[in-house]
This record gives C-alpha cells, structure tokens and sequence, in this order.
C-alpha cells in the first residue's frame, strides 16, 4: 500500500476534464464494436467546457475518503464498499493501492446529465492519483492508458454498459471521430482519433448550439439495457446500422461546415433512438424538440436520455436565440431545470500540483 499523506501535505495534486456531446454513442460498447467491426464503428463526439474537478488532500493513515459538496463517504482501506455512492473512486483508489487520501470532488455540470459524467470523473481520479504516485517516483501514465484503464474499471463493476467515448473526449477534448477498434491485436489503444475541427472553428459550432438540463437525472442503465438487448436480439438492427452510418456522415458534415446536413443528421438519430425506447424523451423533452424542429434545428436526449439534457444544432445562428426564448418559457416549470453554457473543450485532460 502507499501513504499518500504525507507528499500531499506538502504538494496539492488537482485533476480535471470535460464532458461530451455525442452522435452516435452505443457503437462504443464491446457487443456493438467488437461483432461489426468490419463496420468501422463510429461515435462523434464534442467535448464541453463543464469539467469535473479533482483535488487530492491529505487524510488519516489507513483510510481513503471521497467528498463532495452533497455528500462525505470514508472508509478503511481494506473496507472500501465498491457500491457505496462514490463506489467508482473507491474501485480506483483500491487499484492504486493507496490510502492516507481525501478526494474532493466539484463539478460544473448537472448531476447524472448524459453527459457523460462518470467516464469523466473515473478519467479525472485516474489522472489525479497517477500524479500523487508519480510524486512517488512512480511512471506517469500514457493518455491511452488513462482513458483504458477509466473504461475497464467501470466496464468491470458492472454497474451498467460502458463504452469508452465518455473517457476518450474527457482526455483528449475537441470535436473528435473515434473508431473502436476493440479486435486489434496490436499494443495501440482500441480507438482511432480522426480530429473533426480545429479551435479556430470552433466558435462557429458553438454560436449554433443549445443545450439544456430537464431538472431530473437520466436514467442511463435501464435505457442502454434496452437498447443492447434490441440489438443483440436482432430486432433493431439496422436501425443500429444507420446509426451508426450517421455517426460517420456527421463527421463529415461538420468538417465541410454542412450545419443543414449536420442538424438533419442528429434529428435522425434522435427519432431512430426515441422509436426503440420512447422513455428517453420526457414530456418536457418532447415540447423542447418541438420547438427546436419548428426552426429546422437537429434536437437530440443527451446520452441515454430519460431527463439529464437535450440539445439543438441550429443551421441557422439567427434562430438561437427564438430557441433559448422558448426553451427559457417551458424550463420554468420544472425545479432546476435551466439553459446550459455552450463552449467547446479544446484542452482536454488537465493535471497540476502546487
């Protein structure tokens, strides 16, 4: 075991990185990946500027403790619960094998959003620990190490389906095409980076862009039950296929700054989605898509939908602000439901100790 307490007495160890927007999720876990890998699997991605926050701090030999502003868990090390409410962090802390640590915790986005929050904060204690180790005089960690092993810890607790876009746009930020390439039999990491857009470009993405949280959590594992069980049945499958074709045309769409092309694309994969599992649109969901298609824009449950967020992409910039007008009338009725800031993530995974 290793007591960390001692090097963050002196030296302050802070983690982040961004959450993800998606067209094209699913195609990153191993039952779709790994059976039509011919296929070339796709998920697009755009990584947001609403990060998680890590700060490691000292605490009492023997004893790991997870913090945030709702809530406090401490454990001994050797009693750590992995079901416990901050389980994920305790899974790590118990693979790096260290105590004398308190994990504080903050977030700038909402709980539980689909945006990809777990993937993030699994990549930011990763990220985080391997720093106070390297403290140490242990070997930092490779970026595709960190977004492998983020994935394979939550992929092994089983507390749902886990694919690995969530870690990847958490650690690599930007506007990214990624390939699962799970067969490979090579040492390289099990995806392929294909960037999309450049950060001078940006802004003309962002200016196009709404998003919002419905007030209510999203109901991610029971959704992804859902849908992998219609897919390994055999009874969505092409509609899976197209899916997975418009991740690609997406892509492509945003690279030649096609925002029609680009709208229409998401508003597909929207309704192929809604057509297998009607719950990942909430009523409220379905009055903002509403709105969003009256002004030609692409609408879209963010993650596995069920509540957490939605988003437009308007062709049109003009027409952003009719949407967030309109958007604002219905957000009201709900308790914390709210617009959300829109900017792109360019940096990525940030690490440093002072």
């Amino acid at each position: 075991m290793i007591y960390l307490g001692e090097i963050l007495a002196d030296r302050k160890v802070r983690a982040s990185a961004p959450c993800r927007l998606d067209v094209g999720g699913t195609w990153d876990l191993k039952p779709f990946a790994l059976l039509y890998a011919h296929l070339s699997p796709t998920t697009t991605n755009l990584a947001l500027k609403m990060r998680t926050h890590i700060r490691l701090k000292p605490y009492e030999f023997g004893w790991v403790r997870v913090a945030d502003k709702f809530k406090e868990e401490k454990f001994p090390t050797d009693k750590v619960p992995f079901d416990a409410h901050f389980g994920l962090i305790f899974a790590i802390l118990s693979h790096f094998g260290v105590h004398g640590v308190s994990v504080e915790l903050s977030y700038e986005s909402p709980p539980k959003s689909g945006l990809g929050g777990s993937g993030t904060l699994a990549v930011t204690a990763i990220a985080a620990l391997d720093e106070a180790c390297a403290l140490l005089g242990k070997q930092r960690m490779s970026r595709e190490r960190i977004v492998e092993l983020a994935h394979n810890i939550e992929d092994g607790l089983r507390y749902s389906y886990t694919g690995m876009q969530d870690q990847c746009a958490s650690v690599y930020g930007g506007v990214n095409r990624w390939r699962w390439t799970y067969n490979s039999n090579s040492e390289r990491a099990p995806f392929i980076r294909e960037r999309i857009l450049s950060e001078k470009d940006y802004p003309e993405l962002e200016r196009r862009l709404v998003i919002a949280y419905l007030g209510k959590s999203h109901i991610s594992s029971e959704v992804n039950e859902r849908q992998v069980r219609s897919f390994l049945d055999g009874s969505s499958r092409k509609i899976w296929f197209r899916i997975n074709e418009i991740a690609v045309e997406f892509a492509q769409a945003l690279k030649e700054h096609d925002w029609a092309k680009a709208a229409s694309l998401v508003s597909e994969e929207n309704k192929l989605r809604y057509g297998m599992v009607p719950e990942r649109l909430t009523p409220m969901a379905l009055r903002l898509m509403e709105v969003a298609e009256n002004v030609g824009a692409g609408f879209a449950a963010a993650g596995a939908g069920g509540g957490g967020c939605v988003w437009a992409l308007s062709p049109d910039p003009s027409d952003v602000d009719r949407i967030k007008r309109e958007w604002e009338g219905i957000l009201r009725e709900k308790e914390n439901a709210k617009l959300l800031e829109v900017k792109i993530d360019g940096e990525g995974l940030k690490v440093k100790e002072d």
